[in-house]
């Protein structure tokens, strides 16, 4: 899978971001990491993308038109629109399928104003005002020949605002084709099947899209609140360890989450046992989060912060089917170096059999040092995983993907990489010297 962004921010130029099953976004404070995991997040959202995308979402906050068209200062002043999406699958493969939006300005807000779908079986695309689009139809060639395209215009009086955020979604746009293309013909026509599967190529490859914020909720002395509602900061995460670790201490949910906190935790050397401690006999009543140590369990808030922290990363990446996408920003935040280096094994772990697939940014050395380490070991093939470099020396943004040998040696990385800690390396080794 790529992701497509062009005038987003600091990625003015058109560029298409490869993803692996293991991505590690690495780079400078604001050179356009958390700007790339919320575009991903939009584009991946098969409810949203393309005319609502999500960019306020928490935990992104993207903004207006205003603040996420690149800005060039000067003469140049603010690009007029910008686009975004994804592609999947090699191109000119049966199962290659590309979606990109594009958006401009509305009063200071932004609107979807073109939509272009492709894939082998031709392409889709939609020019959209407020009140009426036009999908121009291409089919793939027939005999070396190319068929001519269909044009479908569709004007909804009662319907203004279709470009704006608004109750209507792209389902209803291909269904407002559809329904025109069977007045002209029937729906076993070629063009007319052509077109089914054209659109069915917007479809996000991955089932759902979860993002974690990059500082958790607090811990708490007593909760007593039994929401399960998936929330970025993770403050479910302690009534859906109440119930996982208590009333279903035999399901299979149970036994993943148990496993998983029993693993991490003696690899990290953050605590031995978590468990729940009911202040009440009734489901309802309040409760604590136990931690066991190296003595006696204890509560969660006179433990490490960095427990508090690890958890809502642990309990729902385990969670998450294999179909689904995890972006995480900064994982390893309060944890000790021996506890990052234990995510790194923990996220090989998570992707190296399944298609789930986890985007993660860090700032951690002992995060990326230990993925590399499960890659010499054959923990995980190094074709799962790859090191996404930001680099932003001025104003624009440049992604380098950067790939692991099978000793897990860094390859193809840019000179910039990693030169901020080269050079401090250096400074202490010319002091101790003298």
């Amino acid at each position: 899978m790529k992701i497509h962004l062009e005038h987003v921010r600091s990625f003015a130029k058109a560029q298409e971001i490869p993803v692996r099953p293991l991505t590690l976004l690495v780079g400078e404070n604001s050179s356009g990491k958390s700007t790339f995991l919320a575009v991903m997040s939009a584009v991946l959202d098969g409810v949203g993308f393309p005319l609502n995308p999500a960019f306020n979402v928490p935990p992104y906050s993207l903004g207006t038109f205003d603040t996420i068209a690149t800005y060039k200062a000067g003469r140049y002043g603010r690009d007029d629109s910008f686009s975004i999406g994804f592609s999947d699958g090699e191109k000119g493969a049966k199962d290659y399928r590309k979606a990109i939006g594009t958006y401009r300005s509305d009063a200071g807000d932004l609107r979807c104003t073109k939509f272009h779908v492709s894939g082998d079986a031709g392409s889709v695309e939609f020019a959209i005002s407020e009140s009426s689009f036009t999908a121009v139809l291409r089919s793939p060639s027939r005999n070396g020949k190319k068929p001519k395209p269909i044009e479908v215009k569709v004007t909804l009086p009662d319907m203004a605002g279709i470009g704006r955020k608004s109750v209507v979604s792209i389902d209803f746009l291909y269904a407002m084709v559809q329904s025109r293309m069977s007045r002209r013909e029937s729906k076993t026509s070629r063009s007319h099947l052509w077109y089914m599967r054209a659109v069915s190529n917007a479809r996000p490859p991955y089932r759902s899209c979860y993002s974690y914020a990059p500082i958790r909720s607090k811990p708490r002395r007593t909760y007593d609140e039994l929401s399960e509602d998936y929330n970025p900061e993770g403050a479910h995460i302690p009534s859906l360890l109440a119930r996982l670790l208590r009333q279903e201490r035999n399901s299979a949910e149970s036994r993943r989450v148990r496993e998983a906190l029993r693993r991490f935790g003696t690899e990290s050397g953050l605590f031995r046992t978590i468990d729940v401690k009911r202040l009440g006999r009734k489901v309802t009543d309040p409760f604590q989060l136990q931690v066991s140590v190296s003595g006696p369990a204890v509560n969660l808030t006179d433990v490490g912060y960095g427990v508090s922290q690890a958890l809502p990363i642990l309990v729902q990446s385990v969670l998450r089917t294999s179909s689904d996408v995890l972006l995480m920003q900064q994982p390893e935040v309060h944890l000790h170096p021996r506890a990052q280096a234990a995510l790194g094994t923990f996220f090989a772990g998570l992707v190296a059999d399944g298609k789930r697939v986890a985007v993660i940014e860090t700032h951690s050395d002992h995060l990326v040092d230990r993925v590399r380490q499960e890659v010499a070991t054959g923990s995980i093939d190094r074709d799962r995983v790859q090191i996404l470099f930001f680099h932003k020396p001025k104003l624009e943004t440049t992604v380098h993907s950067i790939t692991l040998d099978k000793f897990g040696n860094v390859e193809n990385a840019p000179p910039e990489y990693r030169r901020f800690f080269l050079d401090e390396e250096v400074k202490l080794f010319n002091r101790t010297s003298r």
